[in-house]
């Protein structure tokens, strides 16, 4: 782990501030991008985006100063979170979407339009701040014997690294989003979406995750569960509420689904054509993309003017 980056004089660079830099800055980017490609203000978007980030640090530290008071106890350790460091994610979360929601109400945009612009540029900037803190030692998971596992500074034995897990789920939920948020879809669905899997992949990695988790009394249910759970059911909600779909018609077509036969049929091979289709476009990414980083040398020399030296010379 390296959670200082880099050090001049007085100035201390961490891994985990940098990348939320990153996460910031690339989240801001992907939804004015998107913003631009519907022909919403641009402006707007970045006024949403500074509200929005000032919201989601504002309740990611209340959330660290409530359910950790006694870390805490004063005022100078609540202000100074550089020298006193505590952040929550769901405290993000919330304090973020609730800033998210009044200031795009004010702004008079339609939400959900926004909403979709905005998580997909989320999942891009929890990749980076997941990278972050695996760097800085945060989010560490159980002591493992697997191979992916590796030491964490200050703890004894190598740990699952789970910060890295949940970032590479989460690239490929902001390719596989990204595609889907520049096609037709009614408004919410890919927050809904981006709700339903955050709620199943923080549910899953909050079972290996080593730090000490906090526990609702009497029922031995982690907080991070509860808030797992909480926003698989708010997509739920959402995809059902903005798609008009029927919940009982849903629930009948899924019991005729283990009764039929044919119907297994039908949906394993919709699946195997699904997969199908995402290796493919997977493959030809990576290919344009190793093309891509192989040119790079040959711009870089031809922006110089710069022409390569004969190894052929008699």
């Amino acid at each position: 782990m390296y959670p200082v980056l880099l050090t001049i004089g007085p100035l201390v660079i961490s891994s985990l501030g940098l990348f939320l830099s990153l996460a910031f800055l690339s989240a801001v980017f992907i939804a004015w991008r998107l913003a631009k490609l519907y022909d919403v203000k641009e402006e707007k978007i970045l006024d949403v985006a500074m509200v929005t980030f000032g919201g989601g640090f504002l309740g990611a530290r209340l959330y660290a100063v409530i359910f950790n008071w006694e870390a805490f106890g004063s005022f100078e350790k609540i202000l100074f979170v550089q020298r006193y460091p505590g952040l929550s994610f769901w405290g993000g979360l919330i304090g973020g979407a609730l800033a998210f929601w009044l200031f795009t109400r004010a702004l008079k945009l339609q939400f959900w339009q926004v909403a979709d612009f905005a998580v997909v540029g989320v999942l891009l900037g929890l990749v980076f701040g997941n990278i972050g803190c695996f760097l800085g030692g945060c989010g560490y998971g159980v002591v493992s014997g697997l191979p992916v596992a590796l030491p964490v500074v200050g703890l004894i034995g190598k740990r699952l690294p789970v910060s890295l897990i949940e970032s590479l789920v989460f690239l490929w939920l902001f390719f596989s989003l990204f595609k889907q948020v520049v096609k037709f879809h009614f408004a919410g669905k890919i927050t809904a979406v981006f709700l339903i899997w955050l709620g199943i992949v923080k549910f899953m990695t909050e079972f290996y995750r080593g730090d000490s988790r906090q526990v609702i009394s009497p029922f031995w249910v982690s907080y991070g569960h509860t808030f797992a759970i909480l926003a698989l059911s708010a997509g739920v909600v959402i995809f059902y509420i903005r798609s008009k779909r029927n919940v009982l018609d849903d629930l009948h077509n899924l019991i005729k689904l283990f009764s039929s036969s044919k119907r297994r049929e039908v949906l394993l091979s919709s699946w195997k054509k699904s997969w199908y289709n995402h290796k493919t476009a997977w493959k030809v990414g990576f290919g344009k993309m190793s093309l891509a980083i192989k040119s790079l040398p040959k711009k870089f020399r031809r922006k110089l003017n710069v022409k390569p030296t004969p190894t052929n010379i008699r």
